[in-house]
């Protein structure tokens, strides 16, 4: 009687997984990719579901369909209440990645719209505005510089290209050494490499610029001794270029122009004139604050340590924030606190 009960049992169970099995499995994550150059659906396009529970890691791969549509199987994990993310979804359209991050309430019915661009090699917008951060210390000179490139391209395309869509120059005291990190639109700062362009001393960065703000930092070290000089040059003429130095530490030069003290971290912020290159003096030892509280004023915090020992390069930790919170950087691009203005090479 019982082995003939769990026959029985153990038929109704197959005949239910093979019903099961027939039926389509409802989709948990689904929405449309567009190609917001062309204003149509973009197929083909490879589609990666990740989860912030537990740090972050993949759950599902897809890709999208004729009409742009595509959906996920697989459940995103649940995340501790008050965590406003769930997890993301990585497209990659020409070899160029892009992420949309899913909010805690994302569910099966919502729909994920994402957006890619076609890819354009030629054109490409120079920086309009540069800072380099001096810190020098302990016989060697840290330094961090900021590129910001607008791209307001009229019909929107992603630029990228293999002769890079940065180039800048690297002293040759730093021995190749430079740790580089672009930050698109989005807001995510990515790890990226700097390749040598063929003139001595020059470099290119191909991190993809997408719609709208782009900024792209480097971070190197060279040796340096008190009140030595820094050889600051220009590959793009017409580029701002301000600088910016600790507490402490004093630089001048021709072409110079202070501009002030920052608020929050105390730094010293100079313009420097477009001339090319100069030759400036930098004398004096100290480093931006770890963590400068931001207050009420939207400034990001500073969060500076170094590299390994070997490649005694120091990178930021906080790349959203470099040396430039929102209120650093409005700065450093603003007035002169006086009320004699600088240039500005913005854009609209």
């Amino acid at each position: 009687m019982r082995a003939h009960s769990r026959r029985r049992a153990g038929t109704v169970a197959a005949v239910a997984w093979v019903a099961l099995a027939g039926m389509p499995l409802r989709a948990q994550v689904r929405g449309t990719v567009t190609n917001a150059t062309t204003g149509e659906p973009a197929p083909g396009v490879a589609l990666t579901l990740s989860t912030f529970s537990g740090g972050m890691r993949p759950v599902e791969e897809a890709r999208s369909g004729p009409d742009g549509s595509f959906a996920f199987t697989k459940p995103l994990p649940e995340v501790p209440p008050g965590q406003p993310f769930r997890g993301a979804i990585r497209a990659e359209h020409e070899g160029i990645g892009y992420t949309e991050i899913l909010g805690s309430d994302t569910a099966g019915d919502g729909d994920v719209r994402i957006t890619v661009y076609s890819v354009q090699e030629t054109g490409i917008p120079p920086p309009q505005v540069r800072v380099v951060l001096f810190q020098p210390e302990q016989g060697r000179l840290q330094v961090h510089e900021l590129y910001q490139i607008v791209n307001d391209s009229d019909s929107p395309v992603t630029y990228s290209s293999e002769e890079g869509t940065l180039r800048f120059h690297l002293p040759e005291a730093a021995g190749g050494q430079v740790d580089v990190s672009g930050t698109g639109p989005a807001g995510m700062p990515l790890r990226s490499s700097a390749l040598p362009a063929g003139d001595p001393g020059t470099y290119k960065v191909d991190f993809p610029l997408k719609p709208g703000d782009n900024r792209i930092d480097l971070s190197y070290s060279v040796p340096h001794e008190d009140g030595g000089e820094f050889l600051v040059r220009s590959l793009y003429p017409g580029m701002q270029t301000r600088v910016a130095a600790p507490e402490g530490v004093e630089v001048s030069g021709e072409g110079l122009t202070p501009l002030g003290q920052e608020p929050s971290t105390r730094a010293s912020t100079y313009l420097l004139a477009d001339a090319g290159e100069a030759a400036l003096s930098i004398r004096g030892e100290g480093r931006l604050p770890s963590g400068s509280p931001s207050g009420g004023s939207g400034q990001a915090d500073i969060s500076i340590q170094p590299a390994p020992v070997a490649s005694e390069l120091f990178w930021l930790v906080g790349l959203s924030a470099l040396i430039l919170g929102a209120g650093f950087l409005h700065l450093l691009k603003s007035e002169h606190p006086t009320g004699r203005g600088a240039p500005s090479e913005e854009r609209g």
